[in-house]
């Protein structure tokens, strides 16, 4: 239960802290903290070469300066690659000769937050051990200060994001032209979305790429946040759309008559495109719709659940030699690809999924329910949350206990309740008829 010990300790540094990154509000998770996190992860990795990049919120740019900063002080070298979709840097830094990166990025949170995200030498998340040990070197301050003549060297660049779309290109298997909307979430410019667009011989068509951190808009991938895209994608007589969150980690999708799918529906289609073409196991989270479970017993395969966070699912994919991970959030993994949540390896299989079997978006979504799924969140201050999840621990004695909550399953009926990674919040996700009673009861709990 580190993490939860973790975030206790930080109450009054006002920040959240756990493997899958540290996050606050600006001016709560200030220049002095990611220059102190940089020294850190700098002193755990020994030093050598880094890979840093961000999204487009406006604060970005302080805490990125810092970063570089504090890890040039301790010797590491640093590579920036600006503002970048974060799957870009997890392919980028598992296919270089460095001893990892740093994403600063706060994905679907609102524009005024920010999140460190600390990546090994894969590209992939720290796991839990790794984290364990990071933070416990960055609270004991002893960092490997370098003297002024072994610093670090800075190097701006872009040189490997056209090798990652390379690696994306897709091969035409039809002679249609296809055209989508990819709504950016302000997250990135539309010089990315040109350069897939060129990978997948697709027209696609950028909005809300402007890069200044989003504020007109939510980036949460969710059915009610893409209701504009639809309207884009109607009007336009487009063959769908998708809506990413700010770094391009979530990934929701529209078809062709503007109606949205489920964020829910993301794992679920990607783990039936891959099932067509090779067998697997699937690994996704406790707070995550049993529709994927329905697609692996139809391909004859299993599914693995693990905590919430991409550091838990991508965790187990490996551990498992599982090709797809994914959560409901709208996130998939393919581990042949890259280690990280990328939602422009959905798009690439979708596009050579509906070119092969020359299909609509509509099409493959009528071969799912839609999900039958509860979600909530209740805003806590800190020192409440772990006095409410005692509460329900207490209550439920047929409850799975996880790092930051439980989870109740009653046949195909299942209930999630945890606190959030990313902000100061219970979240509860269920599924199923029979939940009802239970939500009341939960909602009773928090007194």
């Amino acid at each position: 239960m580190y993490e939860i010990q973790t975030n206790q300790s930080i109450k009054k540094m006002a920040i959240k802290l756990s493997i899958s990154g540290i996050r606050g509000k600006f001016h709560e998770l200030t220049p002095n903290h990611a220059v102190k996190f940089a020294r850190a992860f700098a002193t755990y990795i020994g030093g050598g070469d880094v890979i840093i990049g961000a999204d487009g919120r406006p604060s970005g740019k302080f805490l990125t300066q810092a970063i570089i900063a504090g890890l040039n002080s301790c010797g590491a070298n640093v590579y920036d690659y600006g503002i970048i979709p974060t799957p870009i840097l997890h392919w980028i830094i598992r296919h270089s000769d460095v001893k990892g990166g740093i994403s600063i990025t706060a994905g679907h949170n609102p524009f005024d937050w920010n999140c460190l995200i600390f990546l090994d030498s894969e590209g992939a998340y720290l796991n839990h051990l790794q984290g364990e040990e990071f933070f416990n070197l960055y609270h004991s301050g002893n960092f490997e200060n370098k003297p002024f003549n072994q610093l670090g060297t800075f190097t701006q660049t872009q040189q490997h994001v056209k090798d990652y779309f390379k690696a994306l290109k897709h091969k035409r298997h039809t002679s249609k032209e296809w055209k989508f909307i990819i709504d950016c979430s302000n997250g990135f410019d539309a010089g990315i979305v040109l350069q897939l667009s060129r990978a997948l011989d697709i027209q696609g068509v950028p909005i809300f790429c402007r890069k200044d951190g989003f504020t007109q808009k939510d980036p949460e991938p969710t059915i009610d946040n893409a209701r504009f895209l639809g309207t884009i994608v109607r009007e336009t007589r487009s063959d769908g759309g998708f809506l990413l969150n700010s770094d391009a980690s979530r990934i929701l999708v529209v078809d062709e008559r503007g109606e949205p799918l489920s964020e829910e529906l993301t794992l679920p289609i990607f783990a039936m495109m891959v099932l067509e073409e090779e067998p697997t196991d699937i690994v996704t989270n406790y707070s995550t719709s049993k529709i994927i479970d329905q697609v692996a017993r139809k391909f004859g395969t299993r599914v693995f659940r693990t905590d919430v966070g991409q550091p838990y699912v991508v965790q187990m994919t490996k551990d498992l030699k599982a090709n797809i991970g994914g959560e409901g959030s709208g996130s998939i993994v393919y581990t042949p690809f890259s280690l990280g949540f990328d939602a422009f390896v959905f798009i690439k299989k979708m596009v050579e999924y509906l070119s092969k079997r020359h299909r609509t978006i509509s099409s493959i979504a009528e071969e799912f329910i839609p999900p039958d799924i509860y979600k909530e969140t209740i805003f806590l201050p800190p020192s409440k949350i772990y006095t409410f999840l005692e509460r329900i621990g207490d209550y439920y004695s047929d409850k799975r206990s996880l790092k930051d909550g439980y989870y109740i399953e009653r046949g195909e009926d299942w209930i999630c309740i945890r606190a959030s990674a990313t902000v100061s919040m219970i979240r509860i996700v269920g599924e199923g008829k029979s939940i009802a009673r239970d939500i009341a009861k939960v909602k009773e709990l928090v007194g």
